[in-house]
């Protein structure tokens, strides 16, 4: 597992308090959600990243795939 150190902006920040969650949390759960990570009951991820539900995973890859990154090498590609 890698490990990143990032600074949030505080809107980020408050946005996450005026709710009453941490940015980890959101980060977290965004991530798992992405990528399918799934935590069952009966077998537990032992790094707690956890997909909050089919559609949340769905939506995630939405925003993902619609802000393009899956594309941006070959965008990469075209300048060099």
């Amino acid at each position: 597992m890698k490990r990143l150190t990032l600074e949030l902006p505080d809107e980020f920040v408050s946005l996450c308090k005026e709710d009453h969650t941490d940015p980890e949390t959101v980060l977290r759960g965004f991530i798992a959600d992405l990528c399918g990570l799934m935590d069952w009951v009966n077998d537990p991820r032992a790094d707690g990243y956890s997909s909050n539900g089919s559609d949340e995973r769905r939506m995630a890859y939405d925003y993902y795939a619609r802000v393009g990154y899956p594309y941006w090498r070959l965008y990469e590609a075209d300048e060099e």
